[in-house]
């Protein structure tokens, strides 16, 4: 009897600790289903990442190509310029290569080409196109979430792309803009904002944005001469917005500035013409005409006697 007294005090004695250990018989340690947890959710996310998680491909787009799904016919005026100005010393763009894209400030002097006496892009036919047609006016402004079309490319500017460049472009699909990853090669025009990123390829009015970067990308289209992929420029925004940018005249080869928005013969509006002033004459008091007095006619000039009549004949 005492033994079996014994035994039970024992037997409680160790369920106490196994209780002040948190070790209830039945319980797995709390401590572990936390960890547990943890580890199940990042495999969840690793496994969620590398099934159907491949990066999207970029596509290359050549300055001549009239890129995927256009919004717009041709924006270029004729005998557009697509040659890459060298630029005077000190306008070198970083050259160290980097997979994930080289990035470069939008208000970076000379890291564009331009022309303040030039038309690069019909931003006015832009607007026209796009107002014809509703569906495509509002898939066109989604991109930016902009209402009024018109007064935001009032103050976009045309430049030529002096490097190889990456953006998110946008074809219109059925109705909507279709997103996808681009190279720009050198000598794309382009409209860009004022804190200097592309946000227009004039070719076809395609809207842009900042591309989405991946080392893992592959690139589709036929690559051109000088090509690198370790070699892409990413344009970042400027702390500030400018007022002007700085860029590689392509006229001159040296360095111009070229006001944001309106520039010199890049068209924005076609104003209206202003009717003629009429302007009334001032009235002066005229002298009084001068008198004339005409002198008396000459009278006739008397006729000459006759002859007299000629003697008679002897008799």
């Amino acid at each position: 009897m005492a033994t079996d007294v014994a035994g039970q005090a024992s037997r409680r004695a160790r369920r106490r600790r196994v209780v002040r250990a948190g070790t209830r018989p039945g319980r797995a340690p709390r401590r572990w289903l936390a960890v547990a947890g943890a580890l199940t959710a990042a495999l969840l996310v690793a496994c969620s990442s590398g099934s159907g998680g491949n990066p999207d491909p970029v596509e290359l787009d050549r300055v001549t190509d009239n890129g995927q799904l256009p919004w717009t016919e041709v924006l270029l005026p004729p005998q557009t310029p697509t040659t890459v100005p060298f630029g005077p010393p000190g306008t070198d763009l970083p050259g160290e290569p980097r997979a994930a894209g080289i990035r470069v400030i939008g208000d970076r002097a000379g890291l564009y080409g331009g022309s303040p006496d030039r038309v690069l892009c019909d931003r006015q036919r832009l607007v026209d196109e796009l107002e014809q047609d509703p569906v495509r006016m509002q898939a066109w402004s989604s991109v930016f979430q902009v209402e009024d079309v018109r007064n935001y490319v009032r103050t976009l500017t045309p430049v030529l792309l002096r490097a190889d460049t990456r953006v998110t472009n946008h074809g219109f699909d059925d109705g909507h803009a279709a997103a996808f990853q681009s190279v720009l090669e050198a000598g794309t025009i382009v409209l860009i904002d004022d804190h200097g990123v592309p946000r227009v390829r004039c070719v076809r009015g395609s809207p842009l944005l900042s591309p989405v970067l991946n080392e893992n990308a592959e690139m589709h289209g036929d690559p051109w001469p000088g090509f690198q992929q370790d070699r892409l420029y990413v344009v970042q925004p400027s702390n500030l917005a400018m007022t002007e940018v700085t860029v590689v005249d392509l006229m001159t080869g040296g360095l111009s500035t070229m006001p944001i928005g309106a520039g010199p013969q890049q068209p924005v509006e076609r104003p209206n013409p202003v009717a003629p002033v009429e302007v009334q004459a001032p009235v002066v008091d005229s002298p009084p005409p001068a008198v004339v007095q005409q002198a008396a006619p000459r009278p006739a000039p008397a006729p000459e006697p006759a002859a007299p009549p000629p003697p008679p004949p002897p008799p």
